[in-house]
């Protein structure tokens, strides 16, 4: 790949994340993000945690994490908690309403998905999936160099 095409592979794959984010939010029926979501998903996933674990595995900085868990909060989706024996330690957790939308909104994400990639097979997508995660890897290794 020659240094002018890579600015036109960035190009469009930044077309196309915005294409699934924006498909995924019109069939939205609320006001949240992709990183809500996430945030959501961490909770179900791991269960009650702390917002500096949860900004660290999401790769978010901690006063980002503090905005959508404020938002998250508002809304009734996450509960948060002061530890007992050290008052400047809090707990996040997800509600029944967050998981149900978690699951909203991934049953969203999978029709997004059967509409854009239908011109697409199943080992493509599977390929695409592992090239980023390849890229991905290969940014975390040279950031940690």
């Amino acid at each position: 790949m020659t240094n002018q095409n890579i600015f036109e592979l960035v190009h469009t794959m930044e077309k196309v994340s915005y294409q699934l984010v924006l498909q995924w939010q019109r069939r939205s029926d609320n006001d949240l993000g992709i990183s809500h979501i996430l945030v959501l998903q961490e909770l179900l996933n791991e269960g009650e945690s702390r917002p500096s674990d949860i900004a660290k595995t999401l790769n978010f900085t901690p006063a980002s994490l503090t905005h959508l868990s404020t938002k998250l909060t508002k809304q009734g989706l996450i509960v948060r908690r002061q530890d007992e024996n050290d008052k400047r330690t809090k707990y996040l957790s997800i509600t029944d309403a967050g998981k149900e939308l978690v699951s909203k909104a991934y049953n969203d994400g999978l029709e997004v998905r059967r509409e854009l990639f239908s011109n697409i097979s199943l080992e493509e997508q599977q390929a695409l999936l592992e090239i980023y995660k390849k890229l991905e890897d290969s940014f975390a290794k040279s950031s940690e160099e």
